[in-house]
């Protein structure tokens, strides 16, 4: 693993001792990723948790999901937060976690790639795979919509959480593509504004509802959203 603030264990200590509560208000991605999830997914790992907000989601809807990050601090606010899901809550390092091969139905996280160059997201997704048996997805800032672009690159000169990387549908597919025999990439996010977080806000963001809208729109709000939503099945 090569040098990066970004993926600095104490760097994330520090940000999430300021960042954790606040984190905790947008719960959109448990809606997108519970929509991409089949049958077969009965046991489901988040990696890079942080704030442990979504693996908290999956399992209020009782899906069973254990969660992990590298940063102390965030692991015991999360046990603090939600000690009902201790035992689900665990200090793990991504690039060598501590779980059998194919542990796992479904692996996935949300922003995690921005951290880390292109050698080290090789390196987690060989470990990802490793322990998921049917997919793994990843969640990636969208490096086709120039406003949010805009926006990072504004923030970004008064904080380093800002400081990541965005992706293309080309990276994506180059990535994942290596270690999946299929690689399907869904745009989500319009700013908890419109669509499928418009739908989420009113209630009405079912696992049906949301993957109809998808269907519906495909790649036509791509310069739109927020973030790439990567399914690549194993």
């Amino acid at each position: 693993m090569t040098s990066n603030p970004l993926n600095d264990e104490s760097y994330w200590d520090r940000e999430w001792r300021d960042i954790f509560e606040h984190y905790q208000n947008d719960r959109r991605f448990a809606y997108y990723l519970r929509s991409v999830l089949t049958p077969e997914d009965e046991r489901i790992l988040e990696l890079g948790a942080g704030s442990f907000r979504d693996m908290q989601q999956l399992n209020a809807w009782d899906i069973d999901c254990c969660g992990t990050d590298f940063s102390q601090t965030a692991v015991e606010l999360a046990q603090d937060t939600y000690p009902q899901l201790r035992d689900k809550i665990l200090k793990a390092n991504a690039f060598a976690l501590p779980f059998a091969d194919g542990e796992f139905d479904l692996s996935y996280h949300n922003g995690f790639w921005v951290c880390f160059n292109d050698a080290d997201i090789h390196l987690l997704i060989k470990e990802q795979v490793r322990v998921s048996r049917r997919a793994i997805v990843a969640a990636v800032h969208n490096n086709h919509n120039e406003q949010f672009k805009a926006y990072f690159e504004k923030l970004k000169a008064e904080s380093d959480l800002y400081s990541c990387r965005f992706f293309s549908l080309e990276q994506v597919h180059e990535f994942m593509g290596d270690y999946c025999r299929d690689v399907t990439v869904i745009p989500v996010g319009k700013g908890k504004k419109r669509y499928e977080d418009y739908l989420i806000n009113l209630g009405l963001g079912d696992a049906n509802a949301l993957r109809a809208c998808w269907v519906h729109h495909g790649m036509d709000l791509l310069e739109e959203s927020e973030r790439l939503l990567c399914i690549g099945t194993l």
